[in-house]
Formats: C-alpha cells, sequence, structure tokens
C-alpha cells in the first residue's frame, strides 16, 4: 500500500494555505485602506464649495472616518501575523510577532481615544 505522507509533506501543504489565508488577509486589510482613502477624497472634493465653518465641521467627520478604516484594517494586519507565527513558532518569531502587535495595538488605541473624543465632542 502506497503512503501517500511520504509524497507530499503535510507541512508544505500546511505551510501553502497559511500562507494562502494571510495573503487574502492582507489584500482585504489593502482593499479596506484604498476604499478608506478613496471615500476620504471624494468627501473632500465634495465639501470645498461649502462655507469654511461647515467645511471645518465635515473635514473632522472625514477624517474620523477614514481613521475607522485604518483601525479597521489594522485589525486585520494583526490577525494576519498571528497566523503567520503559527506557521514558525519559534522564539524570534514570537517576539517580532509580539512587538509588532504592540505597536500595531498602540496605534489601534490611539486611533480609538481619538474617535472616543470626537463622539464626546458631538
Amino acid at each position: 500500500m502506497l503512503d501517500l505522507s511520504s509524497l507530499i509533506p503535510i507541512e508544505s501543504i500546511r505551510s501553502y494555505y497559511i500562507d494562502l489565508i494571510t495573503l487574502g488577509i492582507d489584500i482585504l486589510a489593502a482593499s479596506v485602506i484604498i476604499i478608506s482613502v478613496i471615500m476620504a477624497v471624494i468627501s473632500f472634493l465634495k465639501i470645498l464649495n461649502n462655507p469654511i465653518k461647515v467645511q471645518t465641521v465635515d473635514k473632522e467627520s472625514i477624517r474620523l472616518r477614514l481613521a475607522r478604516g485604518i483601525l479597521l484594517a489594522l485589525d486585520f494586519e494583526i490577525g494576519s501575523d498571528i497566523i503567520k507565527t503559527m506557521q514558525i513558532p519559534g522564539i524570534k518569531e514570537l517576539l517580532i510577532l509580539g512587538v509588532i502587535v504592540t505597536i500595531r495595538i498602540v496605534l489601534s488605541w490611539s486611533l480609538s481615544k481619538e474617535i472616543d473624543r470626537h463622539n464626546k465632542m458631538i
């Protein structure tokens, strides 16, 4: 009887699918950022003819919508990094993941605080 596990290593199959999944998540995160930026630019162009006082309020809303899009993309990227680390869970990779996740969490936290501060002002 032929043993298929000796022909196709399970590790290479797992690695292929993990790479495919993380690529999909990275593309999704990039798409969220691109869509958020495009929507922000379109919204900004629409308000250019408004009075300055109205523009100020609208610009803040546009900026916060963009921040929410970036925050969502950061969450996707953190998930992608965690999945990538499952592939090669060595000490060095875990330390790198820890640093990356910490930086992204700090960015997410600061964006969330900014959004909350704005929502309390409204």
